[in-house]
């Protein structure tokens, strides 16, 4: 199915629920998504009955999910799965809908091979953009074919210091000219009035996209991966969840 169908699928299919996901920490449903014959198995993060946090604004972390997905497409990488944020039709009121990636759970980032682990700079990088404050190891997923996933957003975008990920492999050690690129391009995309900024002001706050903006020029300016920050706790608890949602 290509990427217009899913998202129309996602933006207007009709909505059928399969389940809960009883040991998330937020409120998460897996539902089936159907529209002109197709069907996608789909994660459904309503607003409400998320577990209120004293750090982030309450109702906001299904629009951080789908913020995720915008900044991942934007720096032309395709590791975070497909995900919308939808107003109408939704058994649990507005939320995020995101493409389920069939997966063992049993594999997850600490059983990635060292030369899978290689291949995670992009992820690394995007984790430091988004301020991932829960990058946990069963965030990271294989599916069939072997193609690693990135999922589970919703605590990502504060406009303060908020990183906590278990993928420091890459600390201290200079930024690919290729991620440099990257950078660059989502640099001019952030300026004012430039449509990628634009629509990520639907999902997050002013001071969020200004934060996103200065991370990326300090990235820029660095030119390296960061060691973790001595003065907080810099990785997530527990480093893996079970089931990774």
């Amino acid at each position: 199915m290509d990427e217009s169908t899913l998202l129309r699928t996602l933006e207007h299919g009709q909505v059928s629920l399969l389940g809960q996901f009883t040991r998330s920490s937020n409120f998460t449903l897996l539902v089936e998504c159907t529209a002109d014959g197709e069907s996608l198995r789909v994660l459904y993060k309503p607003a409400r009955r998320q577990q209120p946090l004293w750090d982030f604004v309450p109702e906001t972390l299904p629009k951080r999910e789908t913020a995720a997905w915008l900044l991942c497409q934007q720096l032309g990488w395709n590791f975070v799965p497909l995900t919308i944020y939808r107003i109408k039709g939704l058994p649990a009121g507005e939320g995020s809908l995101q493409l389920f990636v069939e997966h063992d759970p049993a594999l997850h980032y600490f059983t990635l091979t060292a030369s899978e682990r290689e291949t995670l700079q992009p992820l690394a990088l995007f984790d430091l953009l988004a301020n991932n404050a829960d990058r946990k190891g069963g965030h990271i997923l294989r599916d069939a074919s072997g193609k690693l996933w990135a999922i589970d957003h919703a605590l990502c975008f504060h406009a303060k210091p908020k990183l906590r990920t278990v993928v420091w492999d890459f600390a201290g050690q200079p930024l690919p000219e290729a991620l440099l690129q990257a950078l660059g391009a989502l640099f001019a995309e952030l300026a004012p009035g430039q449509l990628f900024l634009l629509e990520l002001g639907k999902y997050l706050s002013e001071a969020e996209t200004n934060s996103l903006r200065r991370r990326c020029v300090k990235l820029l300016a660095d030119q390296h991966f960061p060691f973790p920050d001595e003065d907080r706790r810099a990785f997530p608890w527990p480093p893996v969840t079970w089931p990774p949602v």
